[in-house]
């Protein structure tokens, strides 16, 4: 397994050493990019000692570089890494990677990865710094594009403060990278997934929608591949930010309410398990016309609901099969998504808040039979994650 090690300048550098020994004392190929920062903190031969390989600390090549992979450090090995772990993801770094701006050997590494490495970011900053609007905002970006984040822990920082802001133990992160390394808990598990909005048009330039943005399906979709399922993603129209990047990951691109329908229903026998996080049109124009409707004062229109897609798919469920829908209420949520769960045969819902439309983060409570569970304010990326690991889980008891 190739990992890279990006280490930003903070003063946990330190413990990137130990990380890094340990990777390769468990048989990984480990190659370390430091900023200039970071160089200030721990010196480049302490880590070409714990690898065995040179560490790569600037973007351009040494002047005797003679090789393509030496020509182009920022390249090579980057575009064949499995996993890319930055430690410590300082604010300005983490800041860099998720506006895309490379300045460094550690930055441009980082947006040369191919679609199938793993990413992770381990932050350790100031509580202070750990809080602002900005840093949060940053962090939320980076995972909402796939990356995993492993901490920060409370304790003693470096700066002489105690609170949020250090980064997690070496072994703990050792740990994570690990267990991730081998077939993920849904390998060899197909997934469906719906996302986004639908639109009913009611003439050929206006329609009938809701400001859904697939930020929760694409979430889910790159937790599920990221846990080594495969995916059929049936996405309505969104911004192509929010359609997932994976190679586990197949879209399909609808419009309406029935061609969403109709694409879900072609994949969902042979899925192990069907995610329903669409927020579909209710309601569609009887008629609608085929040039565009003159604006007039007043308008008429003849509307029908439209097909119910969980509620479809989940009657017709196999016994191995798992569906789990979502539920946005604004009064009566919780009895309103049981309600929703039981009529329509699904095995877990999720009930979330109208502030998460759209939105980076929401207020979530998961939904069985058997239990409710309150999971709070999280970024949409977490309550992915949260989610498929609640899925793997129930497919395993199947």
């Amino acid at each position: 397994m190739k990992i890279i090690l990006g280490i930003g300048g903070g003063v946990a550098a330190y413990k990137a050493v130990t990380v890094a020994s340990r990777l390769r004392q468990s048989g990984a190929h480990v190659t370390v990019a430091m900023t200039p920062a970071a160089q200030k903190f721990v010196g480049p031969l302490s880590f070409s000692a714990v690898t065995g390989r040179k560490v790569q600390t600037s973007i351009m090549p040494e002047p005797d570089a003679d090789d393509i992979e030496a020509i182009y450090p920022h390249l090579y090995p980057a575009t064949t890494a499995d996993a890319f772990v930055l430690l410590p993801a300082t604010a300005d770094l983490i800041a860099a990677i998720a506006q895309g701006i490379g300045n460094d050997i550690v930055s441009l590494s980082a947006l040369s990865l191919p679609d199938h490495c793993h990413r992770y970011f381990c932050p350790a900053m100031n509580s202070e710094m750990w809080q602002q609007q900005t840093v949060v905002d940053n962090v939320a970006r980076l995972e909402t594009l796939g990356w995993v984040r492993i901490g920060p822990e409370s304790g003693a920082l470096g700066c002489g403060v105690t609170g949020v802001g250090r980064m997690t133990e070496p072994e703990d992160i050792l740990q994570r990278l690990l267990d991730d390394a081998g077939p993920g808990p849904l390998h060899e598990r197909r997934v469906l997934i719906t996302s986004g909005p639908t639109i009913e048009h009611i003439d050929p330039v206006r329609f009938i929608s809701n400001p859904s943005s697939g930020k929760m399906g694409c979430a889910l979709a790159l937790a599920a591949a990221a846990a080594g399922a495969q995916v059929d993603f049936v996405s309505g129209p969104v911004d192509s930010a929010n359609l997932p990047v994976h190679p586990a990951i197949r879209i399909h691109n609808v419009t309406s309410t029935a061609d969403m329908l109709a694409v879900a229903t072609a994949y969902f026998e042979s899925a192990d398990a069907a995610i329903f996080a669409a927020a579909v049109a209710d309601y569609a124009v009887a008629d609608p016309k085929s040039a565009k409707l003159p604006k007039s004062d007043r308008i008429t229109l003849d509307l029908s609901a439209t097909a119910d897609i969980a509620a479809t798919l989940g009657g017709a469920k196999g016994k191995a099969q798992i569906c789990v829908g979502f539920a946005l209420e604004t009064d009566d949520g919780l009895q309103k998504a049981q309600q929703k769960l039981r009529a329509k045969n699904l095995d877990a819902i999720v009930l979330n808040d109208t502030a998460s439309l759209a939105g980076d983060d929401g207020t979530y409570t998961y939904i069985t039979a058997a239990e409710t569970k309150s999971w709070g304010k999280l970024t949409k990326a977490v309550c992915g994650r949260c989610i498929i690991e609640r899925l793997a889980i129930d497919l395993q008891s199947r």
